[in-house]
């Protein structure tokens, strides 16, 4: 009859394996993606560099929102169009979108000119974004995205129950790293930056599972082709009449209609917004034909699974606080590849060598 304590080292032993299988399986994912996250953290102040002779101008007299909407929309008709930047003394910045292709067209705010026109799939950022969420490999890779986020937090959570007693001296420097070989140094880095890196990496594959669902879930239906209509009334007199009805509305960005029955949306953010939701689940729908504001919403008004999933792109992307945000986000990014390293090396450690194999074999001969 197996006793009480033995049970529980067995038990802690089966646990053990499976949190090593979990680790194997998705290492290699895992390194891959805790590389190209910690990149992507720092995506916009990346755009922002590599952008900065098209956006920056001399020339400026005016934002004209309405002639460089125009220039678009006649250049590039049918088309499905943002306008995803427009400040004061910086060029206007709209993506466009086809089932296979997208576009950054950046436009003069005082003429209308066209300064450039960016193949989004061929930008650093972009690449590696879609790198991150689908590794390049279609609907395949997104699923495979999302399974592996599941192994990850399976790999978590399991090692959060290996590791439960030392949690506390990890993380009061308590637990100190053991030299007296090899397999004990790694198992010690092992733990104490996964320790460090816990909550947040919890933050970041519980929103990762989510988001990958989402995007795996929209690759299985690619968006019909757009039928954008052409925008009649003026965007720069409802952005006046927003500011003057919803003073505490911030707009970040202006989609076009899809279809002639939709409607202009402005999205952006309200003062009051906790610093945690995404700036599309607040939209101001107006008609395309009159300017007139039909439609308010409000992610602070939705439902709680509505204000959940639009916490999902800030936390698990670091959109909130500054640089410090951004590094730390950097550095649990990281952690991944580095668990990924070192839980490859226990378990390589702990393999017993051919030479060992061998006299245990003579041995029961």
């Amino acid at each position: 009859m197996v006793g009480p304590i033995a049970a529980f080292f067995m038990k802690n032993r089966s646990i053990l394996k499976y949190h090593s299988i979990a680790g194997l399986i998705a290492g290699l994912f895992l390194f891959l993606m805790g590389i190209s996250g910690a990149i992507l953290v720092f995506q916009h102040d990346i755009e922002d560099f590599q952008w900065s002779e098209y956006v920056q101008l001399d020339d400026y007299s005016g934002l004209q929102l309405d002639r460089g909407i125009a220039t678009v929309q006649e250049q590039y008709p049918s088309w499905d169009t943002r306008l995803m930047h427009f400040e004061e003394n910086e060029a206007l910045i709209f993506n466009l979108r086809k089932p296979t292709q997208r576009l950054f067209i950046f436009v003069h705010p005082s003429t209308g000119e066209i300064i450039k026109e960016v193949n989004e799939l061929t930008t650093f950022t972009r690449w590696l974004l879609k790198f991150h969420y689908s590794f390049h490999a279609g609907p395949v890779g997104r699923i495979l995205v999302f399974i592996i986020g599941l192994i990850f937090l399976f790999s978590l959570l399991t090692g959060i129950y290996l590791y439960r007693k030392n949690l506390v001296k990890t993380l009061l420097f308590k637990t100190p790293v053991l030299k007296k070989s090899k397999r004990t140094f790694y198992s010690s880095l092992h733990r104490i930056i996964g320790t460090w890196a816990l909550l947040l990496n919890l933050v970041l594959v519980i929103t990762g599972i989510f988001l990958a669902w989402t995007v795996a879930a929209s690759g299985l239906n690619p968006p019909a082709a757009p039928d954008t209509p052409v925008i009649s009334a003026s965007v720069e007199s409802l952005l006046t009449e927003i500011e003057k009805e919803y003073p505490d509305f911030t707009p970040t960005y202006i989609r076009l209609p899809l279809k002639p029955e939709a409607q202009l949306t402005v999205y952006g953010l309200f003062d009051d917004d906790a610093f945690f939701y995404s700036e599309f689940y607040n939209g101001i729908r107006a008609s395309y034909e009159s300017g007139e504001i039909e439609s308010v919403t409000r992610v602070q008004e939705a439902d709680l699974k509505t204000q959940l999933s639009s916490t999902l792109i800030p936390l698990h992307f670091g959109q909130y606080g500054g640089i410090w945000t951004k590094l730390l986000y950097c550095l649990t990014g990281l952690s991944g590849p580095f668990l990924s390293i070192t839980g490859f090396l226990i378990w390589r450690k702990g393999k017993p060598s051919k030479k060992l194999k061998q006299k245990k074999k003579f041995h029961y001969l």
